[in-house]
């Protein structure tokens, strides 16, 4: 059975005739090593390469001389235009990993690295050799840019800078050897270790310099891009804000500091959302993207250094990019994980601990994990973490679940077992995860629970640093104060999502987007500087 669908197998076949360069594919396999994976890749490379004429692949088995010249032991492992570039997957380019190995093969295509000027600039100052390692799982949605990346750097100097992406399920051994259990994880050179995606030039500075680099300031930080309107953050009220800003008449900008999608991106299965009776949630964030991308900029891994209001009552904003100047701003950061701040919590995070079953979930196949949690987010997790075979309990600080309904009674469906009036205390163990020390608050009763892994979801707490540097008016809970309209006590200062608290849910940010660009439309206008037409 072809594992290419033929509707995409005729989408992939148009695309590749954008291909320059021949690229030709070397797959290493061998005999009882991973055999499901090793037969998928072999039969993906061998689809890919009767789609066009500039895709060849060749196909070798681990512990012949090609092989043990190249340094290959792991079945499978892929080479991308081995001639030119030392691009190597361990493992089946399968899930979210297709997408760049996809992306890999056009960029070793055309010899572009789709790196920044800056960033380029800076790579030609190399001058000793570089090897990257970038841990990823099929399912993790902030795996790919990390890869790409690497991989970008790895094209622009091809001398010195060799990348290989390995995948934790198939290889567990590595991911134990490098104490890898959260996804992406950079290893530059076994001497750096980074944990998540990074802005671009984080990772180049890192790469360059072998240490930790918080912040980078663009040497020339270029001309300001002046709009009508900014908007900071990419998730559901962000890109719905974008399209109805654009369809406004208005020259909108969206700037997120991490990826486009927010939460929703890393959502396993979203059930409550108008028109779908399930969707992953990635799927819909790139529907949304798509979308948003055909009226509006959209910068990502671009984060906030500045954000202040001008003599003449525009927004100046700068991150390390790059600077932006406008006349009104919409607010839609978000909200990022609570912390329990128990011993051992920030120590093992990426080593046992983690806050995102999609991204690290598939490393805990068959392990036994605990999920921190009553909520609709947790309850889900747990789920998605059953699902991928991990032997989940929950552990809920109380006797009843705020989750609903549906989830509650998937949980029983599942036999997912839930550990009542619980408390986690600390995270123990040497370089990962080895128990969690549980308390029951109503029995006073404290004991240690062996596990593999904790997943903690607890709530969120908003991220609203942009709106401090405004001095906006936030709530007890630190959450941006707003009117019906999306106003907050800043004129032409809009905010929308979970940045404003409420019901947490994409609905009411998809709502709450389009009501803050038709509000800044109208303010605007009522100003006399809008320069757009009616809404449609």
């Amino acid at each position: 059975m072809a594992v290419i669908a033929d509707d995409i197998a005729e989408r992939l076949r148009e695309g590749f005739k954008a291909l320059r360069q021949p690229v030709r594919l070397e797959v290493y396999t061998a005999a009882g090593q991973n055999e499901e994976f090793s037969e998928f890749t072999r039969e993906f490379a061998s689809e890919l390469s009767k789609l066009t004429d500039k895709i060849t692949a060749g196909f070798f088995r681990v512990g012949d001389p090609e092989a043990k010249a190249k340094g290959i032991e792991r079945s499978p492992t892929v080479l991308i235009a081995p001639d030119r570039y030392q691009l190597r997957i361990v493992g089946a380019p399968a899930g979210e990993e297709a997408r760049s190995f996809l992306q890999a093969i056009f960029m070793a295509s055309a010899g572009m690295s789709r790196l920044s000027e800056a960033s380029r600039r800076r790579l030609e100052g190399l001058r000793e050799r570089r090897r990257i390692k970038v841990f990823v799982t099929p399912t993790c949605p902030y795996c790919p840019d990390q890869v790409l990346q690497a991989f970008g750097a790895a094209i622009e100097r091809a001398d010195l800078i060799e990348v290989e992406v390995i995948d934790i399920l198939e290889n567990q051994d590595l991911a134990e050897r490098y104490n890898a259990f959260s996804v992406p994880q950079t290893i530059f050179d076994d001497k750096l270790t980074t944990l998540g995606l990074e802005p671009e030039d984080i990772f180049i500075e890192e790469l360059m310099s072998l240490t930790e680099a918080k912040e980078v300031v663009a040497e020339e930080p270029g001309v300001t891009s002046e709009c009508d309107l900014l908007i900071l953050g990419a998730g559901p009220a962000g890109l719905t804000a974008a399209i109805y800003a654009a369809r406004s008449g208005l020259n909108a900008v969206v700037v997120d500091k991490g990826t486009i999608g927010g939460q929703v991106a890393i959502t396993p299965v979203v059930e409550n959302y108008p028109g779908f009776t399930r969707v992953a949630g990635k799927a819909l964030v790139d529907m949304m993207t798509n979308q948003a991308l055909t009226y509006a900029k959209v910068h990502q891994n671009e984060p906030l250094q500045y954000i202040a209001q001008t003599e003449d009552g525009r927004f100046e904003a700068a991150t390390s990019r790059r600077k932006y100047l406008a006349r009104a701003l919409i607010l839609a950061t978000g909200a990022a994980h609570r912390h329990l701040s128990v011993p051992g919590e920030q120590r093992f995070y990426g080593h046992g601990v983690s806050y995102c079953a999609t991204c690290d979930g598939y490393v805990f196949r068959g392990k036994k994990v605990i999920m921190v949690g009553g909520g609709n987010s947790a309850v889900t997790e747990a789920l998605y973490l059953d699902s991928l075979g991990a032997k989940v309990t929950l552990v809920h600080r109380r006797d009843k679940l705020r989750a609903e309904q549906r989830l509650q009674d998937g949980l029983a469906a599942r036999k997912i077992p839930i550990l009542w009036n619980t408390e986690l205390r600390a995270v123990v163990g040497e370089d990962h995860v080895e128990a969690a020390l549980l308390e029951n608050v109503a029995e006073k009763r404290t004991w240690r629970e062996p596990v593999d892994g904790v997943f903690i979801s607890i709530g969120y707490a908003p991220a609203n640093e942009p709106a401090k540097m405004l001095g906006i008016e936030l709530d007890a809970e630190g959450y941006v104060v707003v009117d019906h309209e999306q106003r907050t006590s800043m004129p032409l200062v809009l905010a929308a999502g979970d940045l404003i608290g409420g019901i947490k849910q994409i609905t009411t940010a998809v709502g709450q987007g389009a009501v803050a660009a038709l509000t800044v439309f109208h303010d605007l206008e009522q100003r006399g500087s809008a320069k757009a037409a009616a809404p449609s």
